[in-house]
């Protein structure tokens, strides 16, 4: 399925695709991303969405195969993997939620294009290397490859999408949004970890 959703992005819209895949890292790229129009009014937007519902309920799926067997043993898979989905939509809406209730507060709605187009670029080349990584460790069950190879490419594209997005914005506190990154998208995760635990 995930094939078929990058496939899909990558023959529908070739161009957009290639210029969100370059423009992650570099500012040039990602410049012309946004003046090409807003990124979210385009169905092409929809697809890393799609592709991070599917990824990463996988990566909680192999987690739990390597670290926490009896969850799968209590669970079936398909159920299991049906309820990270879940959760992940709900992290997505509210999410949402506090970016549109937060630029409300500060005015900041000029910047929530912004903020959108460099998430989903992170959405983007999260959900691909997910895609990737998964199926090499599961079926070779090198569970070393999660936290050695997967880790630290989470954390260099974490903070490819932070620093590209502060690079951009003017005439705006970048402490405002460095608050809210910390607080607000990093709390709905420690929400949902926390309500996954607690009935594990």
């Amino acid at each position: 399925m995930g094939l078929l959703f990058i496939t899909f992005s990558f023959v529908l819209y070739k161009r957009k695709a290639l210029l969100m895949l370059r423009a992650l890292f570099s500012t040039r790229y990602f410049q012309r991303l946004l003046h090409e129009g807003k990124l979210t009014n385009e169905r092409i937007y929809f697809y890393p969405i799609l592709l991070y519902i599917f990824a990463f309920p996988c990566l909680i799926l192999v987690l739990f195969h390597f670290y926490i067997p009896e969850v799968l043993e209590t669970y079936l898979p398909l159920k299991l993997y049906g309820i990270t989905c879940g959760g992940i939509i709900a992290e997505l809406l509210v999410s949402q939620f506090f970016l549109w209730f937060f630029t409300e507060i500060f005015n900041y709605q000029e910047q929530k294009h912004l903020y959108l187009t460099a998430k989903t670029l992170f959405r983007f080349y999260h959900a691909i290397f997910l895609i990737c990584i998964i199926p090499i460790a599961w079926y070779a069950h090198i569970r070393e490859m999660i936290f050695f190879v997967y880790t630290p490419f989470f954390v260099i594209i974490l903070l490819a999408f932070f620093i590209l997005f502060l690079r951009n914005i003017n005439n705006t506190s970048r402490i405002h949004f460095f608050i809210y990154f910390c607080s607000l998208e990093i709390l709905p995760w420690l929400l949902l970890i926390k309500l996954l635990f607690s009935n594990v």
